[in-house]
């Protein structure tokens, strides 16, 4: 598939399917067409790019994904020390959005109190 093809079907834009490309987490074939140079683009890369979405989802960065894809692909053991110390520093990072979000709840909470305890109000 060429990029035009690939950023539609998955939803980016090109520079997008660049971007994951030049960081390692997706690749591509070059293809030649007379004189020009296409980057041909296998039908796995959308389940890839699927992947990165989720783990992005789930508040992983673009730098922290590149490494996850290549331990999965040596399918090494990941060792139980690092994988503890992975996981609660991804913990921290989860509780921090929390608490954020609900500092905005309890914010959104207090004003509609303070316009509740009002009264009604003047019509216009």
């Amino acid at each position: 598939m060429l990029i035009g093809e690939v950023a539609k079907l998955a939803n980016l834009s090109k520079d997008g399917i660049r971007h994951y490309e030049e960081m390692g987490l997706i690749r591509s074939a070059p293809r030649t067409a007379g004189r020009r140079i296409y980057r041909d683009y296998d039908f796995s890369v959308l389940q890839a790019i699927e992947n990165i979405h989720q783990l992005q989802q789930l508040g992983f960065a673009l730098k922290e994904i590149g490494p996850l894809f290549e331990a999965y692909a040596a399918a090494a053991p990941v060792p139980k020390e690092a994988m503890i110390e992975f996981l609660e520093a991804r913990l921290v990072v989860v509780r921090e959005k929390i608490a954020a979000v609900q500092a905005v709840e309890a914010y959104i909470c207090r004003k509609l109190e303070g316009y509740r305890s009002e009264g009604p109000t003047n019509p216009a």
